[in-house]
């Protein structure tokens, strides 16, 4: 019997880094609208781009003050250390967002963000920078041409766990999902990657009625738009949601406790990691709290929203811990973290 010969490609897939750092430069943009900008980004390097789907996130590191980019030379972690010895006044802004699209094969291939922006008399921040103002995200977007360039952290698709991912619904039958703006681009995914056979609903809060973005088409789920128009951020969800799943109105104007730094703001719990350091894994192992008749349920966007809807869910309707993702992206007048 002649020997099997020696598969190279197993050995290349094993010695992948989860992520790998490259430049990218803008190759289209796309006001989508008021609040959305669709930026597309390209480089030869996103031929070994994955494309892992659902609400995988990303880095995008954008120009500093001065302009400057760091080189994405060395390992991930060399180019880290490197971005972080850059002076305070040079460093590149790096920001978190959801791979909203991959498209394109080989040297083609392309990253697709979706970025939510917003006007310079607003008055709270979506992208990492309280008003008034605008953050470097949200200014880049709305500036940004054909040919701009910035570095993008993404996972390889020979890598092993990019840990980038959150969305975990298992042998769940329905999904709820439920976001304002800085949602909508993962729900988006979401619904383009889930099991045809799921059901459920979705509940996006936007600003205006032209932010209702066309979405990929799901069989089973049914989506619901709510616009803010001038109320309280994700002041308008809550209410319907509580009202969805059978809870009894409630005061949602009572005063909310003083916010004092980003990390008292931070809220962010789901299968893969907990802010507060539990292991949800035991507890879903455990069967502990209700599995809301075999629903996940994924929610995420301003952090006064995520709160109370795990109040709702958790301590009002028992909810499994463990069967629910709750991530806050952004608390409306707090700076947050990169």
């Amino acid at each position: 019997m002649t020997a099997a010969p020696t598969d190279t490609r197993a050995t290349t897939t094993e010695a992948a880094p989860a992520g790998f750092v490259t430049p990218v430069e803008v190759t289209a943009v796309q006001r989508i609208s008021p609040a959305f900008v669709r930026i597309t980004l390209g480089a030869p390097a996103l031929a070994d781009l994955a494309a892992l789907g659902h609400d995988t996130r990303f880095k995008l590191v954008l120009p500093g003050p001065t302009g400057r980019l760091p080189e994405p030379a060395g390992t991930q972690e060399e180019w880290y250390a490197s971005w972080m010895a850059m002076p305070d006044d040079e460093r590149a802004f790096m920001r978190t967002y959801t791979v909203r699209d991959v498209v394109g094969e080989g040297v083609s291939r392309r990253l697709v963000v979706d970025f939510v922006v917003h006007d310079e008399d607003g008055d709270h921040e979506l992208d990492g920078d309280t008003r008034p103002g605008i953050g470097p995200a949200c200014r880049w977007a709305l500036s940004a041409v054909p040919g701009d360039r910035a570095v993008v952290v993404v996972p390889h698709r020979h890598g092993s766990d990019w840990g980038g991912t959150e969305f975990a619904a298992g042998a769940a039958r329905d999904l709820l999902l439920i976001g304002d703006e800085t949602a909508v681009p993962a729900i988006a995914r979401i619904l383009a990657d889930a099991d045809p056979m799921l059901a459920g609903r979705a509940f996006l809060e936007v600003p205006c009625a032209a932010d209702q973005v066309p979405l990929p088409t799901h069989p089973g789920i049914e989506v619901t738009w709510v616009t803010r128009d001038d109320d309280r951020p994700g002041r308008r969800l809550v209410g319907l949601v509580r009202s969805e799943l059978g809870l009894p109105a409630v005061d949602l104007d009572a005063p909310q406790p003083p916010v004092r730094t980003s990390m008292d703001v931070e809220v962010w719990e789901t299968a893969r990691f907990s802010s507060a350091g539990e292991d949800l894994q035991a507890q879903l192992a455990s069967g502990t709290g209700r599995d809301l008749a075999g629903t996940y349920a994924w929610i995420a966007g301003e952090s006064w929203l995520v709160k109370t809807l795990r109040r709702a869910l958790v301590s009002e309707l028992q909810v499994d811990r463990a069967r629910v993702a709750f991530m806050g992206y952004w608390r409306e007048g707090v700076a947050m973290r990169s």
